[in-house]
């Protein structure tokens, strides 16, 4: 008898290869003899840029970066040949990154995801796939921007950090610091929804309560996004 896994992760406990190793082993124990393979799958989230680098032959690469709370961690993104990464938000900006308590879209920020970036730039890469899922932000991509060189300022010009509470302070946005390697990179978000960034089915109202926001904070949250948006 043979059985091949292809199990996608379970979000805060397995991981996909994590399922895998279990399914072997009740396998074995329950068909003793039996034969078994496992393929690492995921859909955006944690584990996405092992599954690729397992299916393409791929390397993985180690950076320090800071956490959704600007933190420092230890986090890891993919490469696939001389040219091409695969980087996993949920490895910098994830939701697992972070005690329960911790969690709150106010405060976290993308930061780390734009440092992972930052890195494949320095490392010659200038087609990087980037898995989105997982994360811990509703910050409009000002963390991870900021990351790479863009400012952003309230209304005195004072810089922002780049976190979900900025949405509804920034009030100019400077690209003039963007690091000029992002103009010749191509890259591609990993992702399985289709939501618009506002409204109901927006960012705020569909993924910001499983990263710890209340109603009062998704209020703020979509007032701030559509102010950015409109900036």
């Amino acid at each position: 008898m043979k059985f091949l896994f292809a199990s996608d992760s379970f979000k805060g406990t397995l991981s996909s290869s994590d399922t895998a190793r279990l399914l072997r082993q009740a396998a074995e124990e329950v068909f003793p003899g039996c034969e078994t393979d496992a393929i690492p799958v995921a859909d955006g989230g944690e584990g996405t840029a092992e599954a690729v680098v397992n299916a393409t032959g791929g390397s993985i690469r180690s950076v320090t970066v800071k956490d959704p709370l600007f933190r420092p961690v230890k986090a890891v993104y993919g490469s696939t040949g001389s040219t091409r990464a695969v980087i996993e938000m949920a490895q910098a900006s994830g939701l697992l990154l972070l005690r329960e308590e911790e969690k709150n879209p106010l405060e976290t920020s993308s930061y780390g995801t734009g440092e992972l970036i930052r890195d494949a730039l320095d490392n010659g890469f200038r087609d990087i796939s980037i898995a989105i899922g997982g994360s811990a932000t509703i910050d409009g991509g000002m963390g991870c921007m900021t990351a790479l060189g863009a400012m952003f300022l309230d209304e005195s010009g004072n810089a922002l950090s780049g976190c979900g509470g900025d949405l509804e302070r920034v009030s100019t946005i400077d690209l003039s610091g963007l690091d000029p390697r992002i103009a010749e990179t191509k890259i591609t978000v990993m992702c399985d929804v289709d939501n618009p960034l506002c409204g109901e089915r927006g960012a705020t109202y569909t993924f910001s309560k499983q990263k710890g926001a209340d109603e009062a904070t998704q209020k703020r949250l979509e007032a701030g996004m559509c102010r950015y948006r409109d900036l």
